[in-house]
């Protein structure tokens, strides 16, 4: 069997080991240091974070107020419309002040006239900031029975885009008595036909 003493140190002292802690573990110093000069990057991250959103949120703010007290910003996005008839002419008026001829587009299909605008404008401000600014319009115009749609011409001046056509002059309608026909007697004449015979 075994006998206890086996266990046992061979010396009856204890066993004086000085081993200073530093050298069993990493240095708890260091690591603390460590983490707070992460802790204060992260701080500073957020700071700045926190600049940006308040730079944004001030920008928002301006442009927000800017668009609210713009003249007529309603006006801008439908173009109003103006349609005249007199004897010789058929015309149609658009305010499209914001438009250049190249973003404008005039079709003619049949009697139709498609109307159409399309505007992309990129802004950017001093701050670094910028704004994108899109606008379009869609109009369609159905011409009168009495206008040449081969003579339609198309003028733009001082932000009015005209659309104009000649009317012709429509043949007159004759009056004539259309006879009733009768599945029985094959043809019923007419008041006036009888007041003939």
């Amino acid at each position: 069997m075994w006998s206890s003493s086996l266990f046992q140190p061979s010396f009856s002292t204890p066993m004086a080991l000085r081993v200073p802690v530093s050298a069993l573990w990493p240095q708890s110093q260091l690591i603390c240091v460590q983490m707070e000069n992460e802790m204060a990057r992260q701080m500073d991250n957020m700071r700045r974070s926190a600049d940006l959103m308040n730079q944004l949120q001030h920008v928002l703010r301006r442009e927000t107020l800017d668009a609210e007290t713009a003249p007529s910003s309603a006006a801008r996005r439908a173009p109003s419309c103006k349609v005249e008839k007199d004897g010789q002419h058929f015309s149609t008026t658009l305010e499209v002040e914001d438009f250049t001829p190249e973003e404008l587009t005039v079709k003619q299909v049949g009697r139709k006239v498609l109307l159409s605008g399309k505007k992309e404008k990129k802004e950017e401000s001093e701050e670094g900031s910028y704004s994108y600014r899109y606008q379009e319009f869609r109009r369609e115009l159905e011409l009168p029975e009495d206008v040449n749609p081969e003579e339609l011409s198309c003028s733009l001046n001082n932000g009015q885009l005209r659309i104009e056509a000649p009317r012709m002059a429509l043949p007159s309608v004759s009056e004539r008595v259309v006879p009733i026909k009768s599945d029985n007697t094959g043809c019923i004449k007419s008041g006036e036909e009888q007041k003939k015979e």
